[in-house]
């Protein structure tokens, strides 16, 4: 691609340009590092970086064209200035990569919980039903196979165009991604068309990077602008009266609408419920604990069904689903001995609410629910409270912990937490993550349930800037059981 295709490309965000005859570039990188001869590189102001210092750097590594967001001094390539680098990525990595999004199957799923479970069902149904493909979600991606870690939930545009560039070349049919609100507002899916999307829920979250939660709402719902011609929208009923109306086709599921959930038996072993469909009642069973998972299956299954596929071959394909690192996990080892634990990724005041109620309902009246919880640092503070209020409301015994910090102080961070408490129900404070974890497995009998929230899968646990260490909830609890056993022999 030539310097003058580029312009062309970029003509709604054009702002001006200055270049020495028409070079000719062969990719598109937003990584300094990554920066190859004959390479387009965009510069892009980060959180704690801004890529434009670095433009003569990116050059002497062989960047023949920079697209950037203020002018430059002259570092010997072309440049072409854009009101807005997001939408220029998301443009040139959509052409640089042969739009593979029109060659594959696109799912899309938002929402503030039940992402993760979600999106991997409609993998591993697909995948079941021998149709390949790639999926990228919060636990790790899967490119046909190729397993990949994750540091974001929805990946740069750039990254997400290679993804599906590598599923077209490798001869996968779908891509099913999470797509989170960051995503949709820093323009990471701007370029892709989905076939399918749907809005599981939305509750406080994020609200440190949204200017209030009402525009964290219209920024989910915006969701439903990417869709293809003959997409279909695939909608909570919760919010039947503001998106009933939209053009594009559109199906609810939950409490109403052609995908009803009614029904819901939970035990340890999973969840039952009946589906009402545009093809009959169905009886459905996941093997996933939790009445909030029988929504996102209802989710999953409608969304599928929507475009085409056999409403039964997909209830089949469900029962076989393994689950997901960390969502409700009961760890195995620790009910053979007796006790339950639970691995779960709530770190929003409506997860944690939903996995106490659930935990509650498992134990029928006749044991305590024991928590084990912080919050993650650097992110919205106001929801800290709020889930402190939930644990003292639905939890019998409350641990707050360290989640993780980011930089910030720990003690302040679990003070926020407190507040959410009545003076006459204070929390055990052991900001030592493990120590709070082994705590919990002490206090525990075995009628007792121990809910380890807000890390899930997460195998690092983040102090600040460049201070990581390995930390894994499931691995501590596993040690700790280990060394139970080693004392009583």
């Amino acid at each position: 691609m030539r310097f003058s295709d580029v312009v062309n490309l970029l003509s709604d965000v054009l702002i001006s340009y200055r270049v020495s005859g028409d070079p000719e570039v062969f990719d598109v990188e937003i990584h300094s590092s990554m920066v190859k001869d004959g390479d387009l590189f965009i510069c892009r102001r980060g959180e704690f970086f801004d890529s434009h210092d670095v433009a003569r750097e990116v050059v002497e590594s062989g960047a023949r064209i920079l697209v950037c967001e203020r002018e430059i001094e002259d570092v010997g390539a072309a440049v072409i200035v854009v009101s807005d680098s997001r939408v220029a990525e998301a443009v040139l990595a959509s052409e640089f990569y042969g739009k593979p999004y029109e060659k594959l199957l696109v799912f899309g799923v938002t929402g503030t919980n039940g992402k993760t479970t979600t999106i991997r069902m409609i993998h591993h149904i697909l995948t079941y039903l021998k149709i390949p493909g790639s999926v990228i979600s919060t636990v790790g991606n899967n490119i046909m196979g190729r397993e990949e870690r994750t540091y974001n939930t929805t990946p740069s545009a750039l990254h997400l165009m290679r993804i599906m560039k590598e599923t077209v070349d490798k001869g996968g049919k779908f891509t099913a991604l999470e797509v989170s609100s960051h995503a949709i507002a820093q323009k990471r899916i701007f370029s892709v068309r989905f076939d399918s999307v749907a809005l599981l829920n939305i509750t406080r979250d994020h609200l440190d990077f949204h200017k209030s939660f009402e525009e964290y709402r219209k920024v989910k719902f915006s969701i439903f602008e990417y869709l293809k011609s003959d997409g279909v929208g695939v909608i909570n009923y919760n919010f039947f009266n503001e998106l009933n109306t939209g053009k594009f086709k559109k199906a609810f599921f939950g409490d109403g609408g052609n995908y009803r959930v009614r029904n819901v038996d939970v035990s340890f072993t999973g969840t039952k419920f009946k589906l009402e469909t545009p093809w009959g009642v169905k009886n459905v069973k996941v093997p996933m604990v939790g009445e909030f998972n029988a929504y996102n299956a209802a989710a999953a299954l409608a969304m599928l069904a929507e475009i085409g596929f056999d409403i039964d071959e997909l209830i089949e394909a469900l029962e076989k689903f393994p689950g997901v690192d960390g969502r409700y996990e009961v760890v195995k080892e620790a009910y053979k001995q007796g006790m339950k634990v639970v691995i779960d990724f709530a770190h929003s005041p409506d997860a944690m609410e939903k996995v106490l109620k659930t935990s509650r309902k498992l134990l029928e009246g006749k044991g305590r629910v024991i928590i084990v919880f912080g919050a993650g640092g650097m992110a919205d503070k106001g929801k800290r409270k709020i889930m402190g209020k939930v644990a003292s409301e639905l939890a019998d015994i409350a641990i707050v912990t360290n989640d993780d910090p980011r930089g910030e102080d720990p003690e302040e961070i679990a003070e926020d937490i407190l507040k959410g408490f009545p003076k006459n129900r204070k929390p055990l404070v052991i900001l030592d993550r493990k120590e709070a974890i082994e705590t919990a497995l002490t206090l525990a009998s075995k009628r007792d349930i121990i809910i380890i929230a807000g890390r899930g899968h997460e195998d690092m646990q983040v102090f600040g800037p460049g201070k990581e260490v390995p930390f894994k909830d499931k691995e501590v609890v596993l040690g700790l059981l280990k060394k139970k056993v080693t004392r009583r022999r």
